[in-house]
């Protein structure tokens, strides 16, 4: 069990309640709790040396993002108690928020495997579970305050998305999808390895289980269009062109993207640098449990 301790949240309050739910079921348990992303990797690697059955993480998408890279292909089931802000990948999952539902779970759930992507940025390569964005969704997370994040919640990325949202603006971008090249203009390119990108909003047919990514070209000049391509992704059930034509919807293994100028990067909500970028998917590489339901 991993936990990582960030201002202003009271992780070790969680992490030992989790472990006193744990050992109450008669498990023995090792319990770390982190500062540093390297440190959750360290712990998380040394975990499945050791030949831990379970790991269970207790933290936010970033927390949650370090311990599946690590997790990724070497068949330890992954356990989530969700504390952070968007819970990406345990909204997405459907997975409770209450630590003793979480914990739950993660001893008498289902064990489902799903894709995790792999994203070069900078000649570093990185993961995600959820989605990798270039543009405009990555300004707004790079434009969200920690403070405010951490005392409003999801409101402070609204607060931002609204702020950025005037701001919004086609670019040329060159996107390569499995060799074939293209050029086109946009505002923003979503790689989605799952549909509820950001919570709440669920765009259809996206399956983190099919060794596939599906990519979304959205294409807005202003604050009107931008809402407008919005609602043309959400309406769009598989790959193509929009009705309106601000969006284009297509799946790939292997992607490229280029931009003039370099635009931020984000994965899983986390701005990790900018463009280029190189991504591929692992296929089911991550064991998650999940509600039997």
């Amino acid at each position: 069990m991993v936990g990582r301790v960030r201002k202003g949240h009271p992780v070790a309050d969680v992490v030992h309640e989790v472990r006193r739910l744990l050992e109450a079921d008669g498990l023995s348990v090792d319990h770390r709790i982190v500062w540093r992303k390297r440190e959750v990797r360290r712990e998380t690697a040394r975990a499945v040396k050791a030949g831990t059955k379970l790991v269970v993480c207790i933290g936010g998408d970033g927390m949650v993002l370090q311990v599946a890279t690590v997790l990724a292909g070497s068949g330890v089931p992954l356990g989530i108690v969700p504390t952070g802000t968007g819970n990406l990948l345990a909204g997405n999952l459907q997975l409770p928020h209450a630590p003793e539902d979480a914990v739950r779970t993660a001893l008498t759930g289902r064990r489902r495997r799903i894709d995790l992507g792999r994203i070069t940025v900078g000649g570093k390569r990185r993961s995600f579970t959820v989605a990798c964005g270039v543009g405009f969704d990555a300004d707004v997370m790079d434009g969200t305050d920690p403070t405010q994040k951490g005392r409003w919640g999801k409101i402070a990325y609204i607060a931002s998305a609204i702020r950025e949202t005037g701001n919004i603006r086609n670019g040329p971008h060159t996107i390569t999808l499995d060799g074939v090249r293209t050029e086109t203009d946009a505002a923003q390119v979503l790689v989605a390895n799952f549909g509820r990108v950001p919570p709440g909003i669920k765009v259809r047919g996206v399956r983190a289980d099919d060794g596939i990514l599906d990519v979304f070209v959205i294409r807005a000049d202003g604050p009107l269009p931008a809402l407008l391509a919005g609602w043309e992704a959400l309406r769009q059930a598989g790959p193509g062109e929009s009705d309106g034509g601000r969006v284009v919807r297509t799946r790939a293994r292997k992607i490229r993207i280029d931009t003039d100028p370099p635009r931020r990067v984000e994965v899983d909500g986390s701005v990790i640098g900018s463009t280029p970028v190189k991504i591929s998917v692992k296929p089911s590489a991550l064991t998650v449990m999940v509600p039997r339901r």
